[in-house]
């Protein structure tokens, strides 16, 4: 057996802390190497279908609308009957009123549509026309007399009858997104009702004459 000499202390290997070692085992070339690798990927994934998203939906924008605004307030339906002086544009310009688009419009598929050729105008409700379930208005070719100034004949495509007369969609008198065909005056807030300034106040903002525009306490209590 090997005898120690005097004096001479045994050597012993630093223990590392065990989350020291923990560090060592996740931060090391290899995973910053894999992180880094999977970083680079993701922000060139992300930036394709950025560009890749952002150009289809600037095509569809500018093709169209692409949303169908059926929030508002609507007429009764208009009854067009055979024989009505009416000409082809100013029926176009009654479906204009009521969310009607040209056929070859590429906006929303959900929307209602004509086309005209000719003396033939092609009516084609879209879903607007479906109310519970049951279609309203039903899709119609309407003839024009030779001068283009009355109706001459109404076809019932659903059916495949003629109609002495035929139901439209209403118009849109006014809607949540633009004015429509409401009528509108500017009034001054001391015309207001002061219960309705109060009401108003109440249900969005009591403190509303309290502040400058921001309610620092209501942004407090909020968060």
């Amino acid at each position: 057996m090997k005898k120690r000499r005097p004096g001479a202390v045994a050597f012993r290997a630093e223990t590392r802390p065990w989350y020291r070692r923990l560090l060592g085992v996740v931060f090391n070339r290899w995973t910053f190497a894999i992180t880094g690798f999977l970083a680079v990927l993701g922000f060139l994934t992300f930036t394709y279908f950025w560009f890749e998203y952002s150009d289809r939906i600037d095509r569809r924008l500018l093709s169209g609308e692409v949303f169908t605004p059926t929030a508002g307030i609507y007429s009764s339906p208009k009854i067009l009957r055979k024989g009505e002086a009416m000409s082809s544009l100013e029926l176009v310009e009654y479906l204009k009123t009521a969310g009607y688009i040209e056929k070859n419009n590429k906006a929303d598929a959900a929307r209602s549509r004509y086309s005209f050729d000719a003396n033939e105008m092609l009516i084609e409700p879209g879903e607007t026309a479906v109310i519970d379930g049951t279609r309203n208005f039903p899709n119609l070719r309407i003839r024009f007399g030779k001068d283009n100034k009355s109706v001459d004949s109404i076809l019932d495509l659903d059916s495949g009858s003629e109609a002495n007369q035929a139901f439209l969609e209403p118009k849109m008198l006014s809607t949540i997104a633009g004015e429509g065909d409401g009528r509108r005056r500017t009034v001054k807030f001391a015309d207001l009702p002061p219960h309705l300034v109060k009401a108003i106040t109440v249900t969005e903002d009591r403190a509303f004459f309290d502040h400058y525009g921001v309610n620092i306490r209501g942004i407090l209590r909020a968060l």
